[in-house]
């Protein structure tokens, strides 16, 4: 009975071993990169606004009566597909394709139509980015234009250790305000000022499950776990014939 029981133990240990062996290689961030770099260093841009982003406004004056009567709400306005938000008094507007101050000017010299002396400020109503899978889950602010990946990482809780670091998946809404969907390998050093580095609103992050981790195993207690069920089971099996 021994003999038996040992040689399931070292039988169960080896495909364990072998299906969730997941290497320091697979793991590592910012890994240095001989030869070709996988991504290219691009410019940092300011987001530019596209259709079904919303902002809300504030609109400074001497005027204290007008400036009451125009915030009297905080309500967040839509960027139609023609590129335009509809807003109190000035009406249609175009921002499609404008980043935040770009579209102040615009908004604020609108406004001086009606109060000479306007100063409008606006921001994104959609502010957020998103993060699901092996990296953490949830909504999360995106409190500064230059917020980079591994600080989104690390404010969902970063990757679990049977994250796929190397299939990370991005759906970020292009300027037509059309998702697409992209794939990008995190622990390469180039991926620092590239096209992925910093996230836009609305991103949404997805970390899937590393293949070579098969059981899920991820401290030695789970491990024990999951080598003492089957064996209780086989055990009681064999004891009863």
């Amino acid at each position: 009975m021994k003999y038996i029981f040992w040689h399931i133990v070292v039988i169960l240990s080896c495909l364990l071993f072998f299906s969730s062996c997941i290497t320091n290689k697979e793991k590592l961030y910012l890994q240095a990169e001989t030869g070709r770099k996988a991504y290219k260093s691009v410019p940092f841009e300011q987001y530019k606004m596209t259709v079904n982003d919303e902002i809300v406004y504030y609109l400074m004056t001497t005027n204290e009566e007008t400036q009451t009567l125009f915030n009297s709400s905080a309500t967040p306005y839509r960027i139609y597909e023609d590129g335009c938000v509809a807003l109190p008094s000035i009406g249609r507007v175009r921002i499609a394709g404008m980043t935040v101050r770009e579209a102040e000017m615009v908004i604020t010299n609108r406004f001086k139509s009606i109060v000479l002396d306007a100063e409008v400020k606006i921001a994104l109503a959609n502010n957020f980015f998103y993060v699901q899978g092996d990296g953490g889950k949830g909504q999360f602010y995106l409190y500064k234009d230059d917020l980079n990946i591994f600080q989104a990482m690390a404010m969902a809780g970063d990757i679990s250790s049977i994250g796929d670091k190397k299939n990370i998946k991005i759906i970020r809404k292009g300027t037509d305000g059309v998702d697409h969907i992209e794939t990008f390998d995190l622990r390469k050093e180039s991926i620092i000022g590239s096209e992925y580095y910093y996230v836009r609103p609305n991103d949404v992050i997805y970390i899937p499950t590393n293949p070579n981790s098969f059981f899920r195993v991820e401290s030695v207690s789970g491990f024990v776990s999951l080598i003492v069920a089957p064996i209780s089971l086989v055990m009681m099996a064999i004891s009863l014939f």
